[in-house]
């Protein structure tokens, strides 16, 4: 007896059965509900991959931010106290000297508050950079230089409370090893650390340019779909479409504000970070110079020749450019500082021209005394001005951060699941659509 094979479950020519290429047609078939589905995958692909891509970016600017406010934020002010923690003790120091083995205790005080700040910062310095940092080395040099820079100065002063004018060599020994070692790998640190926070703002503040170009073409995508099936079928709203295309609208929303909140509050960061900055050069100048002032006091040597440190620091403070210059630039105003620094020449000049012409006891009284008109009052009362306007930039700068990370709430999450919520609502409204056709 012959079994006859029925002649759709025989295999065609191609190795395909029957079954199999029904199953093949309804998703490459030239038909409406293949097409749906095509569509639908297209869109719902779309969306889930403009899912990640949001993901990854808000993820990445939420990073940038946190670690310009915690970790590189931590380590520019870290790198700024330690410079000007350095550059005032030396000031002290050298202002100490001059009174000739009576050192006022303020100025003793000063100088040990500002070694002890100096040394936190170094520790907490050291607690954030690794040792494959570039800032390591010059962090390095600081470590292993403040304990020769005290010992200098502490055997100074051993010789100038004896009277011996010893205590010159190593007080100049000192002061030397502090303005070509010291302060320079300060310097170096500081440039490092504010280096890494400008591209953290700048890592932050980018475009999210895939975000925008993925999503502007997904709803491009789903609203020409949505045009052709009203023309087609001449009905207004496909729920499913139409709630993904809000969420897709959105989400895009969601990242338009974010990067317009947060640049905003970023570029205030940045000009206060760049304020704080040169303000901290501006202070560094003065102390500069007051120590230079204070060497030449200890030497006895007057003359115009020995006051050309004082000058030329004074001079770069003034410069167009400098460091009073930057800081107008960016928000803040410096006319208080010019003010007292043109007050300070004064004293400065008066002071210069008593010891020139033999009235040493006057110009060290200028130097150390609270005589208003006198030079150590005309120099605390700038040292105070440029103090106070570095507090405030540092200030605006800790709050300009906390804007640009109240501005990212959410954004690494948020728009994410807006567009995968986008992808179940493209997958269940044209699911609904092809249903239709059975």
């Amino acid at each position: 007896m012959t079994t006859q094979i029925p002649a759709a479950a025989l295999p065609s020519a191609g190795g395909a059965t029957g079954t199999q290429r029904s199953r093949l047609s309804q998703w490459t078939g030239p038909r409406t509900p293949a097409q749906l589905r095509r569509i639908g995958v297209v869109l719902t692909l779309a969306s889930l991959i403009t899912a990640v891509i949001s993901l990854v970016g808000g993820t990445s600017r939420v990073g940038a931010i946190d670690e310009a406010g915690n970790r590189d934020a931590s380590l520019a002010q870290a790198a700024g106290e330690i410079y000007q923690a350095l550059a005032d003790a030396d000031a002290m120091a050298t202002s100490g000297y001059v009174s000739s083995g009576q050192e006022p205790p303020a100025i003793r005080t000063r100088y040990d508050a500002d070694i002890a700040r100096a040394g936190r910062g170094l520790a907490e310095a050291s607690r954030l950079i690794t040792p494959d940092d570039p800032a390591a080395k010059p962090l390095d040099t600081m470590i292993t230089g403040l304990p020769n820079y005290t010992g200098l100065i502490e055997t100074a002063r051993t010789y100038n409370r004896q009277g011996l004018p010893l205590g010159q060599s190593y007080l100049a020994q000192a002061s030397a090893q502090m303005r070509t070692e010291l302060l320079p790998a300060a310097e170096s640190l500081r440039h490092s650390e504010v280096s890494a926070l400008n591209a953290d703002y700048q890592r932050a503040s980018a475009l999210p340019i895939a975000v925008v170009v993925f999503g502007l073409a997904l709803l491009f995508i789903a609203l020409d779909f949505s045009r052709k099936e009203f023309r087609r079928t001449r009905r207004r709203l496909n729920l499913g479409v139409a709630a993904a295309i809000l969420a897709v609208v959105a989400g895009l929303m969601w990242w338009v504000a974010a990067t317009v909140s947060t640049n905003t509050a970023l570029a205030d960061a940045n000009e206060a970070s760049d304020a704080a900055t040169a303000l901290d050069e501006a202070g560094t100048l003065v102390l500069q110079a007051r120590s230079n002032e204070s060497l030449v006091l200890v030497a006895r040597s007057g003359g115009s020749a020995s006051d050309a440190g004082f000058t030329d620091r004074i001079d770069r403070l003034l410069v167009d450019g400098g460091p009073l210059a930057v800081a107008g630039d960016n928000g803040v105003d410096v006319a208080a500082i010019r003010t007292a620094t043109d007050n300070w020449v004064k004293a400065h000049k008066d002071l210069r021209a008593a010891d020139d012409e033999g009235r040493y006891a006057d110009a060290v009284q200028a130097a150390v005394g609270t005589d208003p008109s006198g030079s150590g009052s005309a120099f605390t009362a700038l040292d105070k001005a440029v103090g106070d306007a570095g507090d405030t930039a540092r200030a605006r700068l800790s709050a300009a951060t906390g804007d640009a990370s109240d501005a990212t709430t959410l954004l690494g999450f948020g728009p994410a699941v807006l567009f995968a919520l986008a992808a179940v609502g493209f997958g269940i409204g044209i699911a609904r659509r092809v249903e239709e056709y059975r």
